[in-house]
């Protein structure tokens, strides 16, 4: 008697599990379409603290910005001898976490120079109410320990040191100086049209949690009418010697080119690519205003020929004129 045939059994599906941009796509094509949106953006909007009352005159260091940046590329030293006396507090900005070599050349210039660097365990995609607690702590230790702290931070990570000496003025004594590199301390253009706008708005609330396990309300924070509201309850205080980096660049060969035309054709705004110039600019801060860098270059290692400036270079001038006797 002939055994019966088996049929083979069916070849096993070997097609990767969907990844996240496959899983946002199809989340996103099955939403009812967005409501139409055609209102004025963020026009107008740039620059309000700059213009308001209660600013405080600033003083323009770019010239010794450049007369420092010479000599740093020339090899030369610009620091002051009391730089290794104090702990440099870095704070990245949003999506820190997610980009290679992000803040790397910056601390790597610093422990070079022989300086104390420490990187705050922030959530680059978290919001701010829990960055600040992270960075009440950092101060806390540094004044446990008899340390005084130099902060460092770009973009949202500027806005998250200035937002915790603000908020706890008690620790202020723990600050010898802040630096905020191209922080959106007014608010953030961009941050303000994906927030604002409902075709977008609706691509952040998906995108963070899924691709980046962060908050979308983080976002929002930046946006013009959270940065006043917040800046009116906690006022940042005029005594704590502060630097500020305002950039803007229109340049083909920026990797952030469509956002700066974006916002130049829009709103005819100068801007970095994330930031406008205007918004960068700490009311009673010193301030360093470049026209040819764009949000990237004071964080991220360009291409040569398509970069003008080196994060690690940038740090070490602002960090010197911060330390510099007012």
């Amino acid at each position: 008697m002939t055994p019966p045939q088996l049929e083979p059994p069916l070849p096993q599906s070997t097609a990767p599990a969907p990844g996240a941009i496959h899983r946002l796509t199809r989340t996103l094509r099955g939403l009812p379409p967005a409501e139409r949106w055609w209102g004025p953006g963020c026009a107008g909007m740039a620059g309000w603290l700059k213009h308001a009352a209660s600013s405080l005159p600033e003083e323009d260091l770019t010239p010794r910005f450049r007369a420092l940046l010479a000599r740093v590329r020339q090899g030369l030293p610009v620091l002051p001898e009391e730089a290794k006396r104090h702990q440099y507090v870095l704070v990245r900005g949003m999506l820190g976490d997610e980009l290679p070599g992000y803040l790397l050349d910056n601390v790597q210039r610093l422990e070079r120079r022989g300086l104390d660097v420490r990187e705050a365990a922030v959530d680059t995609e978290g919001l701010l109410a829990d960055n600040v607690a992270v960075l009440r702590e950092v101060l806390r230790d540094a004044e446990y320990f008899g340390r005084t702290v130099v902060m460092v931070g770009h973009s949202k990570g500027g806005v998250e040191c200035t937002a915790t000496l603000a908020r706890y003025p008690e620790l202020r004594h723990v600050v010898r100086a802040v630096v905020t590199l191209q922080a959106p301390y007014g608010g953030s253009a961009i941050a303000h049209d994906l927030a604002t706008t409902p075709q977008l708005r609706r691509l952040i609330d998906f995108a963070f949690p899924l691709l980046f396990h962060g908050v979308s309300r983080s976002v929002e924070e930046l946006s013009y009418p959270q940065r006043r509201a917040f800046i009116a309850r906690y006022p940042y205080p005029a005594d704590i010697p502060t630097v500020s980096l305002a950039t803007s660049r229109l340049s083909r060969v920026s990797t952030l080119y469509p956002l700066q035309r974006y916002l130049r054709e829009r709103y005819g705004y100068l801007a970095d690519g994330m930031v406008t110039a205007v918004d960068a600019e700490v009311p009673g801060a010193r301030v360093v205003r470049l026209d040819d860098m764009d949000h990237a270059e004071a964080a991220l290692r360009g291409l040569p020929g398509l970069v003008r400036y080196h994060p690690g270079d940038v740090t070490e001038v602002m960090v010197a004129l911060a330390l510099e006797t007012r």
